[in-house]
């Protein structure tokens, strides 16, 4: 059931997108452009770190190692979105893309919810600042 939020989560960001920057963007101003960002952002960040967080939970078994070790201990998956998220992001965006998973352990229940929701909520309070601090001196 929550793999399907996740999915739909997901797809519904990437179809907002598309329709927004492909489809409408002649028809939009720079202002209306930049204020939709959250209509796609907070639903495509909450699927990612929801399937992401959902993966580790379901493939750690009785390890004790944590989400980020069990990241890179052989998940070729894994290993492949978190090479693409550092490409898209740089190293501050993998570091950042990490933190929610830090916080809460992989064997706790709901911990793919709980990384989601914190992972959304750590990228808005970031999106908020940027709209704060750099959006109006560019």
């Amino acid at each position: 059931m929550k793999k399907a939020l996740y999915l739909l989560s997901l797809g519904f960001g990437l179809c907002i997108a598309i329709y927004f920057y492909v489809f409408n963007f002649d028809h939009m101003s720079e202002t209306m452009l930049v204020n939709c960002v959250l209509y796609w952002y907070a639903p495509l960040i909450f699927g990612l770190y929801g399937l992401t967080a959902r993966r580790i939970h379901s493939t750690i078994g009785d390890s004790e190692n944590t989400a980020i070790q069990h990241l890179f201990s052989g998940d070729t998956f894994m290993i492949v979105l978190a090479i693409i998220l550092m490409l898209i992001g740089g190293i501050i965006g993998i570091l950042m893309f990490f933190l929610p998973l830090l916080i809460f352990k992989p064997k706790t229940e709901n911990f793919d919810l709980n990384v989601a929701i914190s992972g959304t909520i750590i990228w808005l309070i970031f999106l908020y600042v940027f709209f704060l601090v750099l959006w109006p001196s560019l």
